[in-house]
């Protein structure tokens, strides 16, 4: 979790300047690293065949070595703002070259195809948006995964108050800033508004598989 208190940076320039450090960054921060990273590969079913998954916000792909350990075949969609953490996600998965196709977008502007994927997953990276923008987003996940598919969330809550304060804090920085920029400013939501907000979207059950200190791998079943 990052602090709200520096003045913040535009979104893609954030991570592209921290795209060299980032997976040193995150095994620091993110607690039970490990096994919170196992655990979002967990759901997805072992197997050869060439399933379809999509990485939203995908960084420098931290998730897809136990996805990969997992599905060996799977075939990735990868979608980030950050041209410099594509590059090194590149770097770290040639091997998976012929099967990862990356896209230096906006997940949340970017057109998904209806029922294309098996898979969905996202792992610390929405709660940068706003309830209606995660709303929109989910809907969209949702159409993206075939019936029957789920997507998988990993990202940190935090509790009621503080999910106010924060969000109260988010609105005084933005009095300040460009609205039509997208910043790099933490607003995560409690666990029951994540809940409310799956239900809302249309997923058919939504369950918490993983729990660490903030941490939580919400499993959104279409």
């Amino acid at each position: 979790m990052s602090s709200n208190t520096k003045t913040p940076e535009v979104m893609n320039e954030f991570f592209n300047v921290r795209a060299d450090n980032y997976d040193d960054h995150m095994k620091g921060n993110v607690g039970s690293f490990d096994e919170f990273y196992k655990m979002i590969a967990t759901p997805i079913k072992e197997t050869n065949e060439k399933i379809q998954i999509l990485d939203l916000g995908c960084g420098t792909g931290l998730e897809l070595e136990a996805i990969f350990k997992r599905t060996p075949n799977a075939m990735v969609t990868g979608i980030d703002l950050s041209k410099e953490m594509l590059e090194q996600l590149k770097s770290k998965y040639k091997k998976f070259s012929d099967q990862i196709a990356l896209i230096n977008a906006s997940y949340t502007s970017h057109k998904y195809n209806q029922q294309k994927y098996d898979y969905a997953v996202s792992v610390m990276t929405v709660h940068h948006l706003l309830w209606d923008e995660k709303l929109e987003l989910y809907k969209n996940i949702r159409n993206a995964i075939k019936e029957g598919g789920i997507y998988i969330e990993g990202d940190y809550v935090v509790s009621d108050e503080e999910e106010k304060e924060m969000f109260m804090e988010y609105e005084e920085k933005m009095k300040l800033l460009d609205k039509n920029q997208f910043y790099h400013i933490d607003i995560p939501m409690s666990e029951e508004n994540q809940l409310k907000l799956f239900k809302e979207a249309g997923f058919s059950k939504v369950e918490i598989v993983f729990e660490a200190e903030y941490n939580r791998i919400f499993v959104a079943t279409v």
